[in-house]
């Protein structure tokens, strides 16, 4: 296919907000985007940029839970909260014992001391990179932690104790543990066998500062692109692709929040990102901005997104493309011309 004719196309979304106010809606005149029936649209991202407003660690990532088998029913779990923030580090410089004011490990401790009292130890190893906690004195010695990743939720949930965000929760990646996923029926230990009770606690996998490493632009539109399955609510778990109205993937070079690169910013010269559109017409479009898991960005106060603080700049070139053979016909290239000598006569 060729390009006959394109134009650009400029958006802050921070003025075209609907809904929550990460979703922007754009109307195009008619009368300058439309096609002939024989002709194609195409749609090609060529920069982004947006600021790093929200918190590396949220309600998507912070919540956990202390499971205790033997107590009763509808009392058996305690959630455990890490308080939202962008955290710089996992601990001290070199690792320290107690961890310092402001790092990941004291906040993971501060939340198991809210949720469970006593005096816990939270400690981080900067070879291993896991964290170690020691549960305060008086837990059970059968209980241990349970980080959720459940897409539905169970048949006998417990609304008392654990909300959908925590069944929904990415916490088993910021602490490296093991997380319970679909169709269980007694939750999987987060720490390993084991790891009960008064018993040290080391996380199997190593833990991060933030579980978001790229952030999806969506659009309303019919894509020609697909998807894995992934960790999306919406969709089941299973191999595959899946069609996907994913429009381009933004990565995040860092991983944590940087004063310096405060602006997440994406310029691409080599087309990575397209569209090709089957309509005639380009009328009314949606732009929308979510995490991986196809969840919205989670706002550090309510009415931030409504008040454009989580507004992103982006420009397209729509292009008007036309194939050089004619939609149906199949034409056979004729075969290289190769020299012929002339017998002697």
């Amino acid at each position: 296919m060729r390009t006959t004719y394109f134009r650009n196309v400029y958006i802050d979304s921070e003025i075209n907000s609907i809904g929550n106010g990460q979703v922007s809606r754009i109307q195009f005149p008619s009368s300058a985007f439309n096609i002939r029936p024989q002709q194609m649209m195409k749609l090609v991202l060529t920069s982004f940029e947006m600021r790093r407003n929200w918190y590396s660690v949220n309600a998507t990532n912070n919540k956990f839970y202390l499971y205790r088998p033997s107590a009763a029913v509808g009392s058996q779990y305690t959630q455990i909260s890490i308080t939202p923030g962008s955290y710089r580090s996992f601990s001290g410089t070199p690792a320290t014992t107690p961890a310092p004011v402001g790092s990941l490990a004291k906040a993971i401790e501060d939340a198991i001391l809210a949720a469970l009292g006593g005096a816990p130890v939270v400690s981080w190893d900067e070879v291993s990179r896991k964290f170690s906690i020691q549960l305060p004195v008086g837990v059970p010695a059968d209980s241990y932690l349970v980080c959720f990743q459940v897409k539905q939720n169970p048949n006998n949930p417990e609304p008392a104790n654990i909300d959908e965000g925590g069944y929904f929760n990415d916490s088993a990646e910021l602490l490296g543990a093991k997380p319970t996923r679909d169709n269980f029926t007694v939750p999987v230990n987060a720490f390993g066998v084991g790891s009960v009770g008064l018993n040290p606690m080391i996380t199997p996998y190593v833990g991060s500062l933030n579980t978001i490493e790229t952030i999806f632009l969506r659009t309303s539109l019919q894509t020609n692109n697909y998807q894995s399955y992934g960790f999306e609510r919406n969709l089941p778990n299973q191999n595959g692709l899946t069609p996907t109205t994913i429009f381009a993937r933004i990565p995040l070079s860092r991983a944590h929040y940087d004063d310096t690169f405060e602006i997440i910013q994406f310029e691409d010269t080599n087309d990575l990102f397209s569209i090709l559109l089957q309509q005639t017409q380009l009328s009314d479009m949606l732009f929308t901005i979510t995490d991986h898991a196809g969840r919205p960005l989670q706002e550090v106060a309510v009415g931030q997104a409504d008040d454009g603080n989580l507004s992103f700049k982006m420009s397209f070139r729509w292009e008007v493309v036309e194939q050089d053979t004619p939609q149906g016909e199949y034409r056979i290239k004729p075969p290289p011309l190769r020299n012929q000598s002339v017998p002697n006569s």
